[in-house]
């Protein structure tokens, strides 16, 4: 089972050190199968994510969820919006306006066959 286990725990810690990075204008925010919820790494990169539009004084955010292509499309694209508002939301809560905001799901792409892929929101800054 620890065999199992290991590479959740490098995605993580990859994951959180881009938590850590030097801001840039483009996050993205993994989510647990078929989950909605937040875990600490996703809300470091929230954060981090709010930090860089709070200091760029930026104008506009998109928030988008990966819709993925392989499965019911509906229950996919319901989860990926669903997904979509959990991070906008959070970005609410860290001092991002809600007007700023704005949240789509992505159309399917190459990448999207990948299990990792369909559980991504992805948060792009556009700077002022």
């Amino acid at each position: 089972s620890l065999r199992l286990a290991a590479p959740v725990f490098v995605l993580s810690a990859a994951l959180a050190g881009c938590a850590q990075d030097t801001s840039r204008d483009s996050y993205v925010v993994f989510f647990d199968r078929d989950s909605v919820t937040l875990n600490p790494i996703a809300q470091a990169v929230i954060h981090k994510a709010a930090v860089a539009a709070r200091a760029e004084h930026a104008t506009h955010i998109q928030v988008a969820g990966s819709a993925g292509a392989n499965g019911d499309p509906d229950v996919l694209k319901e989860l990926a919006t669903a997904r979509a508002k959990a991070v906008a939301m959070r970005l609410q809560e860290e001092g991002i306006e809600g007007a700023e905001v704005s949240q789509t799901t992505t159309p399917d792409t190459d990448i999207d066959s990948s299990h990792v892929a369909l559980r991504r929101v992805s948060i792009t800054i556009n700077p002022k």
